[in-house]
């Protein structure tokens, strides 16, 4: 079976920098995947993944979902060159952490804290969303988040695992050990029939 991975750093490859398996690594031992998800990346360039493959050669296709606080940008100014971030967008708790060192930052802090549009951000989010759900809605898609999603598109075939995000916090995809173990389990039920039925907790 082929499977294409797309999303943020909860569905990246991790081993690019780290050891240590996640459940992408994982799903990809017993299926053909192609994961395209990139770690600290927006809602934007999601879309942008599934719109640079060919989606007909996948037999099912994952998506793990990102906050719509996100903004795109072409070059990061503190992740460019880290192996497993380097296609971050800016998010404020990222920024502001590393202002603290970095005086360059300052300014983005100010514009996150001052000039951010909240209530746009969450409409070109749900605008994302919906063309994500265009594009994907003929193919046997899983739809994932890992982070509260209140108020925000919900998609037919969603699995939230924002309660094991608040328990099993690691250091591979965010997950420890058993965190990643239950995500595969999930996913993998998913992957192996043909209907969509949300996990029990």
């Amino acid at each position: 079976m082929k499977i294409l991975i797309c999303g943020d750093s909860f569905a990246a490859d991790w081993t690019v920098k780290y050891s240590g398996q996640g459940w992408p690594n994982m799903i990809a031992n017993d299926y053909n995947v192609t994961n395209l998800a990139q770690a600290g990346c927006s809602e934007y360039k999601i879309y942008k993944q599934l719109k640079s493959i060919d989606l007909n050669q996948f037999d099912k296709i994952i998506i793990s979902h990102t906050s719509p606080y996100r903004i795109p940008i072409k070059i990061h100014p503190v992740h460019s060159n880290d192996l497993l971030h380097k296609n971050s967008d800016l998010i404020y708790s990222d920024i502001k952490d590393h202002s603290q060192t970095d005086n360059k930052l300052l300014s983005i802090v100010d514009f996150f804290e001052n000039y951010f549009d909240f209530e746009s951000a969450i409409f070109n989010h749900t605008l994302i969303c919906k063309e994500i759900e265009l594009i994907t809605s003929s193919y046997n898609t899983i739809h994932v988040t890992n982070i509260n999603w209140n108020n925000l598109y919900l998609f037919d075939n969603m699995l939230n695992f924002e309660y094991l995000f608040k328990s099993n916090r690691g250091l591979i995809n965010h997950y420890d050990e058993k965190g990643n173990q239950l995500i595969y389990k999930t996913i993998k039920n998913m992957v192996d029939r043909e209907g969509f039925e949300p996990p029990t907790k």
